[in-house]
């Protein structure tokens, strides 16, 4: 048997403490969740389902939580109650738990697995990687790993053959943290010693404080008495103030950008897993009628007629004023696509908000779009909502715009296409920026097949990378880890000769050609290199080609 060494367990202490001091994530509680998770009355490896009660033993969830946190060995309690807790998990507790207690910081998947199985015993044959696969079985996380975790650590798992020291890592642990309190015994991920040994539900850091807070109703419910007897257990909404109240805020309007293929996509996705939400994709044809919505020609029965066809902006605002209790997202691919000034028009107003989340001003809409709004609102059973919209509005005839407060807009942006149309800094300084930085570990999950060799992906582009930047002295146009994203995670040969070559051909090194800034270079001799173009490649001889630039750029094939 073995374990997991000191060092690890101990590296990964050290790394979610200090992730916990610079996010301020709520980190006590999502361990306690973790533990719940673990402890719940189903089998291994099966998924949670949303509103379903589960029952948990105290004594097990106690022991559990004081063989993990607590590290005074000879003082550890015998808990030995068969009392149950009932746990329920409601709907989109998972994205609730990542924006709630996590503030939408993803934490690094590799050490949280350390953490929980510090007191495992492992057969000698297992690896790293069945480590992490173990964590996720047993803590009931396969369908919510992603939204959790992330796959990027620099940390190695290495294994011992003795158990682990805990009074040892607690010394460290101390020493590198500098506390000096040596009657505690009980550390928390705020680097804060606790006086309540964290077995004792009621009073530790990890459970306790998920007994108290509107905002953990949102993540579970647990009691010691039948939940279903006093609650109805349904489909019950996410509520706005719960989610998004200003202990957690999150930025009405974000632009997520980076190089092309670094998952701005799946960042968004992350974020609004289980919410209702609008997509569209801007482009060059994009304008302000295809945004908001005008009058069409649509068929009834067999006779046409015009009808307002509402677009993705007006179906994202109606849904948003009359749910006022749920959060509502208007997603935007390739916001930099579109002639942004051409498309907002008289919106980009609206995108100013006050304290509140609504819009500092109203804007006058037009008079189609107002007896469209109109239709809806008066013929919606939401009549509370309605009369709201018109006090916010201050108008009976629906013809002012005022986004809500619950009504999120989130956009992607290559910044390889920044230059398309570009945005003004009017319209820039409405929104936060967050930038989606290229995954390498997850890029080194991908081959690539060229003949007869399989190449890595992940290095590939960690040496191309560096030479792009070096040659147009920025980062937009580096290859993100997802430019290519085959579903096995293979590579074809034609996929990276289309795809990949093809875009650092027409996009980087065109002019490059014969410079000694091109990499579109092999050598048949040592020292005599031999330039050649993009359209080369469809030769005979072109897989040939392809392995010896590969070579020139120093990739040599895994097999």
């Amino acid at each position: 048997m073995k374990y997991l060494s000191k060092s690890t367990v101990f590296e990964s202490w050290k790394s979610i403490i200090e992730q916990g001091e610079t996010s301020r994530a709520s980190l006590n509680k999502f361990f306690g969740i973790l533990e719940i998770l673990k402890h719940l009355n189903i089998e291994i490896a099966n998924s949670v389902e949303s509103n379903y009660q589960y029952n948990v033993f105290s004594s097990e969830l106690s022991n559990s939580l004081q063989d993990k946190f607590f590290f005074d060995e000879s003082n550890k309690k015998a808990f030995a109650s068969q009392d149950t807790l009932n746990i329920i998990f409601p709907n989109y507790w998972a994205s609730n738990a990542f924006q709630i207690l996590l503030r939408n910081n993803q934490l690094p998947l590799k050490n949280i697995a350390c953490i929980c199985l510090q007191n495992e015993e492992f057969e000698d044959e297992f690896s790293e990687q069945d480590v992490i696969d173990t964590f996720i079985n047993i803590y009931h996380l396969t369908d919510v790993v992603n939204i959790f975790f992330t796959t990027e650590s620099d940390m190695n798992i290495e294994f011992s053959s003795s158990v682990l020291n805990r009074n040892s890592l607690f010394s460290d642990l101390k020493n590198h943290f500098s506390i000096t309190d040596n009657s505690k015994f009980t550390l928390g991920f705020d680097r804060t010693l606790i006086t309540a040994n964290p077995g004792e539900l009621t009073r530790g850091p990890f459970i306790q404080p998920l007994y108290s807070g509107q905002e953990n109703l949102k993540c579970l419910l647990i009691a010691n008495f039948n939940i279903t007897e006093y609650y109805e257990i349904g489909r019950a909404e996410n509520s706005i103030a719960d989610i998004f109240s200003s202990e957690v805020p999150l930025s009405h309007q974000v632009i997520f950008y980076g190089s092309p293929g670094t998952g701005k996509s799946r960042e968004i996705e992350i974020r609004t897993n289980g919410h209702d939400r609008t997509r569209t994709t801007f482009h060059p044809e994009t304008d302000y009628y295809s945004f908001v919505g005008s009058y069409k020609p649509v068929m009834d029965g067999i006779n046409i007629k015009y009808d307002f066809v509402p677009q993705a902006f007006t179906k994202a605002y109606c849904n948003a004023w009359l749910n006022p209790e749920r959060p509502y997202f208007l997603i935007i691919e390739e916001i930099n696509r579109g002639n942004c000034a051409q498309i907002f028009g008289d919106l980009f107003q609206c995108l100013d908000r006050d304290d509140n989340g609504f819009s500092k001003y109203e804007i006058n809409c037009d008079k189609d779009l107002a007896n469209y709004l109109k239709f809806i609102f008066e013929n919606s059973t939401n009549t509370e909502a309605v009369e709201n919209y018109k006090a916010k509005i201050q108008t009976e005839d629906f013809d002012k715009i005022i986004l809500p407060n619950n009504l999120f807009i989130l956009a992607t942006m290559n910044t390889s296409d920044q230059s398309l149309f570009p945005m003004d800094s009017a319209f820039k300084r409405r929104w936060d920026w967050e930038f989606v930085p290229i995954n390498y570990e997850d890029a080194n999950s991908l081959k690539i097949l060229v003949g007869d060799s399989i190449y890595n992906w992940g290095k590939f582009i960690e040496c191309i990378n560096p030479k792009i930047k070096e040659l147009t002295g920025s980062e937009d146009k580096q290859l993100g880890n997802r430019f290519v994203s085959p579903k096995d995670g293979k590579i074809t040969f034609d996929q990276f000769r289309s795809k990949v070559l093809f875009y650092l051909w027409s996009e980087v090194y065109k002019d490059e050609f014969r410079t000694q800034s091109s990499i579109f270079k092999y050598e048949l001799e040592e020292n005599n290199p031999i330039d050649f173009q993009f359209g080369e490649l469809y030769n005979d001889n072109t897989a040939d080609i392809v392995k010896a630039f590969l070579k020139f750029n120093g990739m040599e094939p895994e097999q």
